[in-house]
């Protein structure tokens, strides 16, 4: 019987030079975050499950209740300053660093644990801009200069909205799924494309102009209303497009969407955008962002 590794795949391991670099990296963009305004904040790494529907690893403690370990801080923060927000004033800014642990089929090769940098801005709306803005300071505080970025803009709800025009009824999330990886003959199999349409979809999945879809799916005025965020990113210095099926962490978006991806890694550095949080007393409306630190000192080399 072959003995099991230490760790399991895929979990963070780091130390020497390695950690040195990663802590020295933390440690800065930290005193940029507090110098904008942010407080640091410590989450905790388990929460109680609440019996809702599986995203992650979970296991019962002794006393038998259902505990979830942390895959997302944006949800985690929220629930955890839920009594702050509550009670005001608002805007409420908080920073964060710690690993997430997001569980990954096999086949798609990518790191189940992954060490986060990122901060929130509660009871602000519709400012994805800054959020973008400063999430492209912190991946050059770490190395990574916005000229080694490209990044990809979007708004929540605009992958339904154009199968939506395809199909003449709402999608469903097999639909979804398929625009999000590509899946061009998937979905010629699933819907009726003629040559128009087909061209048209392909132009918006794999990054044209999108002079050549966004009329055709009657996607113009969502497109114009990210025009704002590839702006943001071309004035500091990276290149941008839109991403009409991005693959968002949750569901808690509601406005514009980012991600920052990396040209020598070909990897997501950081992402975030406009959502909101849901309260006993109605939502809240946020801004956010968060940088993937180990993923982005590889890129920095």
């Amino acid at each position: 019987m072959t003995p099991q590794a230490g760790v399991p795949t895929g979990v963070l391991t780091l130390s020497g030079e390695a950690l040195r670099r990663q802590r020295e990296a933390e440690r800065r963009c930290v005193e940029l975050l507090e110098s904008e305004g942010f407080a640091l904040i410590h989450l905790p790494v388990l929460e109680y499950a609440d019996g809702e529907p599986a995203a992650g690893y979970r296991f019962v403690d002794r006393a038998g209740r259902l505990l979830a370990l942390r895959t997302d801080f944006t949800p985690l923060a929220a629930r955890v300053l839920a009594p702050a927000l509550a009670a005001g004033p608002l805007p409420l800014a908080v920073c964060y660093a710690g690993e997430v642990v997001r569980p990954q089929p096999a086949r798609l090769r990518q790191l189940p644990e992954l060490y986060q940098l990122g901060f929130e801005r509660y009871g602000v709306g519709g400012d994805g801009v800054e959020a973008l803005a400063l999430a492209l300071r912190l991946l050059g505080v770490a190395g990574v200069p916005p000229a080694r970025c490209h990044v990809t803009v979007s708004a929540a709800g605009l992958a339904e909205k154009l199968l939506a025009q395809l199909l003449e009824e709402p999608p469903d999330a097999e639909l979804v799924e398929l625009l999000r990886v590509r899946d061009l003959d998937g979905l010629g199999a699933s819907v009726a494309l003629g040559e128009p349409a087909r061209a048209a979809l392909e132009a918006a999945l794999f990054g044209e102009d999108d002079t050549l879809w966004a009329d055709f799916f009657g996607l113009r005025d969502e497109v114009a209303g990210l025009a704002a965020l590839r702006r943001a990113a071309e004035a500091a210095g990276a290149s941008a497009g839109v991403d009409v099926a991005p693959r968002a962490a949750g569901d808690y978006y509601r406005g514009a969407m980012f991600s920052i991806w990396g040209r020598a890694t070909r990897a997501v550095l950081g992402g975030g955008g406009e959502y909101a949080v849901a309260l006993p007393a109605g939502e809240v409306a946020a801004v956010g962002a968060s940088i993937a630190l180990g993923v982005a000192l590889e890129e920095a080399g």
